[in-house]
């Protein structure tokens, strides 16, 4: 069954790509296909700079467990997820560091998915902030998406709520339904416990400003090297949406998905969606040269092996 799951999300993949080759404009394509090195190289140092900044982000959460991590752990694990996230396309990432953890220091299973539940709300409150932003702004406030905006910004409220529902209920007297509510009960908590640390969740909102400015120039230096000359803020609005979409854990890497998710978005907001999904695949491309040279190293460092069978095995256990 598991494996049926991964070839059909490879299979959406490639079908959502192939969809886009014929939609997007072919002189468009030939521009990706003839992109010079040097653009590449300041592509792939970009990349670098996020995925640091990811591992930077991880340091902090982990540091509220107990958890220190080292320079190379910075480094590496961000990147390594990643790579996770291409092989195991349902959740691959959190695969990867559940396991990680749970080996190296022995962290419960229950904290690493409050961690990554915590970190998804996190960049959902962002978006809605920013989406709000940019509502009240172009006087989209009383609109979809300014609905939109205003629930992901109350995110956080949302998991409080939950979190008191679930103390006044009462736990089942069956072993097994009794577990999993404590299982749930546990996430639940603790992301609500991360967000109520306001020192800490500034730290994690700043580390997300300079993610979000970073990836910004980064599309923008796409869309320059490309011919495209996208304006700043256009290339915030591309950044903004395609960040909310890889959490959407579909196809590998979340590849076709994001492209497919960030061009419908964005033609709403009158930027041209081929230019979108073109920047996208850029990066995409880019990201993907990393987790397959650094990514496979850094599964060797951690595991010793980059045998994908054996991944799939260690997925299974």
């Amino acid at each position: 069954m598991k494996n049926f799951k991964h070839i059909l999300s490879y299979v959406i993949s490639l079908l959502i790509l192939i969809i886009l080759f014929f939609w997007i404009d072919k002189d468009s394509l030939r521009l990706l296909l003839n992109t010079s090195i040097k653009s590449v190289l300041i592509s792939i140092l970009f990349a670098l700079i996020l995925y640091c900044s990811s591992g930077i982000e991880l340091y902090f959460v982990r540091k509220q467990f107990g958890v220190s991590l080292g320079l190379i752990d910075i480094f590496f694990l961000p990147i390594v997820g990643n790579l996770w996230s291409f092989i195991f396309p349902f959740q691959g990432n959190l695969l990867f560091t559940t396991l990680f953890f749970k080996q190296r220091y022995n962290m419960k299973i229950s904290d690493s998915f409050s961690i990554s539940i915590y970190l998804y709300l996190v960049i959902l409150f962002f978006a809605g902030l920013l989406g709000l932003i940019f509502a009240i702004i172009h006087k989209m406030f009383f609109s979809w998406f300014g609905l939109i905006a205003s629930i992901l910004l109350l995110n956080p409220f949302i998991v409080y709520l939950v979190n008191l529902l679930i103390k006044d209920l009462r736990y089942s007297r069956f072993l097994w339904v009794k577990k999993v509510q404590e299982f749930f009960a546990s996430i639940v908590d603790n992301a609500n416990q991360l967000w109520r640390n306001f020192g800490f969740t500034f730290i994690i909102l700043g580390i997300n400003i300079v993610r979000l400015f970073v990836n910004i120039l980064w599309f923008y230096w796409i869309s320059f090297s490309l011919g495209f000359g996208l304006t700043l803020f256009e290339a915030g609005l591309i950044s903004i949406v395609m960040s909310i979409s890889l959490i959407i854990k579909i196809t590998p890497n979340n590849l076709g998905v994001a492209q497919l998710v960030t061009g419908g978005f964005v033609s709403l907001m009158n930027v041209q969606p081929d230019n979108a999904v073109l920047i996208t695949l850029f990066a995409s491309a880019t990201t993907m040269l990393l987790i397959f040279t650094v990514g496979l190293y850094g599964n060797f460092y951690y595991f010793r092996t980059i045998d994908l069978r054996s991944l799939i095995k260690k997925s299974d256990q």
